[in-house]
């Protein structure tokens, strides 16, 4: 156990958005158990996940920081960014005109903003996304949006019956090079294929010289399976998706229930 991958939201955050502390002295006894590090791979952006590890007081623990499912990589100990991928103007001209995106709630990421379209209503999924990523929200026409250069990954929002539905659509029209990927009940990010959370554990993968056996990854939701693809445990949380726990090494317990603190404990006695 050389590379410990780890999800936030529903993972490593309880439902108060929390790391407890059985969580936290669980990722010091990989690290003291082990002699390896810590990856964190969220669709969070990097400037809110630096914060709230710091505000968790676990950034000391944590080696390298993958925001936006991949799209940034980030050496806390170097202090550089390693890795950026941005979505060009090309790419979402190409986006909007095979799955018609303004069908769609949504909006787009940038590091330092969240923007949404002039011409469609305000959703309350995309106020609730910059609430909670301590983001500005910026409003902005098609022709600004497809300027810029900045672009993360586009983010489609909506209740739970309605992202099934759009999933199921967008799965369908997404063009040949890029990705629709469920991050929740409400959210489907939208990036270009490749650039995912299993991009960014194989980015550190090779960088360090590892094997699969070295890696162990531990999610809850769809957009952790790049991240299983790469790691020879993987540990489902009990609150995880289905397709998630089928394809698990082990399933520990749910993300109020300290299911980190339990899936490390667990991975350390089978070393």
């Amino acid at each position: 156990m050389k590379l410990l991958a780890i999800d936030m939201d529903g993972t490593l955050l309880n439902s108060a958005g929390q790391i407890s502390e059985q969580n936290r002295q669980a990722l010091a006894d990989f690290i003291d158990h082990s002699g390896g590090e810590i990856i964190v791979c969220s669709a969070r952006p990097l400037t809110t996940l630096l914060k709230l590890l710091e505000q968790q007081q676990v950034s000391s623990l944590v080696r390298y920081v993958a925001g936006f499912n991949g799209s940034q990589i980030f050496d806390t100990v170097e202090n550089v960014i390693l890795f950026e991928g941005f979505m060009n103007s090309m790419d979402m001209r190409d986006i909007n005109s095979a799955v018609g995106l303004y069908k769609y709630p949504h909006h787009f990421f940038t590091a330092t903003e969240l923007i949404y379209p002039a011409h469609k209503p305000l959703s309350s999924f995309t106020e609730y996304e910059a609430k909670v990523f301590d983001l500005p929200l910026q409003q902005s026409t098609q022709a600004e949006i497809y300027q810029a250069s900045d672009i993360y990954k586009i983010t489609v929002c909506g209740d739970k019956e309605s992202i099934l539905k759009y999933q199921q659509a967008l799965a369908e029209d997404i063009p040949v090079g890029f990705s629709s990927m469920p991050t929740g009940e409400n959210y489907i990010d939208i990036q270009p294929a490749g650039i995912d959370k299993g991009h960014a554990v194989a980015f550190i993968k090779q960088r360090r010289g590892l094997s699969e056996q070295d890696i162990i990854a531990i999610g809850d939701q769809h957009n952790d399976l790049p991240m299983f693809n790469i790691a020879g445990v993987k540990i489902a949380m009990g609150n995880a998706v289905e397709r998630l726990k089928k394809t698990a090494t082990f399933v520990t317990s749910d993300n109020n229930q300290h299911g980190v603190a339990v899936a490390v404990n667990w991975a350390i006695a089978q070393a």
